[in-house]
């Protein structure tokens, strides 16, 4: 069962059509529940992430249709540090993100990856949220929400992008 915490942070989440996860290291629930929920997903970490017992540098999960054809997202797991691709000459086209992104979020952002996560977010057009280690503030400009559990910062945003 997913915890309190996450569970609030996808109900936030789940308003953009096309997140990017930074730092997803091999904890995968959060943008597995926002694909399971019609988003779709690029997840990245500076590792080489597993996703069902596989590595590398690319895999893509889930479908368009599940077995009862019920709308379904894209979970994208792929190889990245977001420090090079906050100075990328084109972000979007290293993270293959063609279509964009409408978000940026973070679990457990450490405070020194957050200012390039937030530069990220502004080069690609797109609202920023993170929480944090818990022991640290933020180190960025925030608007603070509180979840249940957590706090979620919100250090970009743009305007909502549901109709």
């Amino acid at each position: 069962m997913a915890s309190t915490s996450r569970r609030a942070l996808v109900a936030e989440l789940e308003r953009f059509d096309r997140l990017l996860e930074v730092g997803c290291g091999d904890r995968l629930g959060v943008a597995e529940d926002l694909a399971d929920r019609g988003r779709d997903v690029t997840a990245i970490d500076v590792a080489d992430v597993a996703i069902d017992g596989s590595g590398g540098d690319d895999h893509v999960a889930g479908s368009t249709e599940d077995a009862n054809t019920v709308p379904r997202g894209s979970l994208r797991v792929r190889h990245g540090d977001v420090v090079v691709l906050a100075d990328a000459p084109d972000p979007s086209s290293s993270l293959g993100t063609s279509d964009g992104v409408d978000a940026v979020y973070a679990r457990r952002l450490p405070a020194e990856l957050q200012r390039p996560t937030v530069a990220l977010a502004r080069r690609l057009d797109a609202a920023c949220l993170f929480t944090t280690l818990g022991f640290e503030e933020p180190v960025v400009p925030v608007e603070r929400r509180s979840l249940p559990d957590t706090t979620l910062y919100v250090a970009r945003s743009i305007a909502d992008p549901s109709p």
